[in-house]
């Protein structure tokens, strides 16, 4: 993002962006910064998380036993295109 010297607020948008702090114990500096700041509109959201357990993909395995299927087939269904 940079800066052009415009006023979005005259234009009705805001730009956004996303900080992502390496340093943990740094974050409550970065935090009251922006609340200091009055153009700054912000919200935490949290950690990011993952989600549940992790996949294990041998889970998959065998889910195309006992099914003629060939590569052509999965291509021709994914790329199929409906047009209105």
């Amino acid at each position: 993002m940079g800066i052009q010297g415009r006023d979005n607020q005259q234009e009705g948008t805001m730009d956004k962006i996303l900080i992502n702090i390496k340093d943990k114990s740094k974050a409550h500096i970065v935090i009251s910064l922006l609340k200091e700041l009055s153009f700054v509109e912000f919200r935490e959201l949290g950690k990011a998380s993952k989600t549940g357990k992790a996949s294990d993909f041998r889970e998959l395995f065998g889910i195309w036993k006992g099914r003629e299927v060939t590569l052509d087939d999965l291509r021709q269904k994914a790329w199929q295109r409906k047009t209105l």
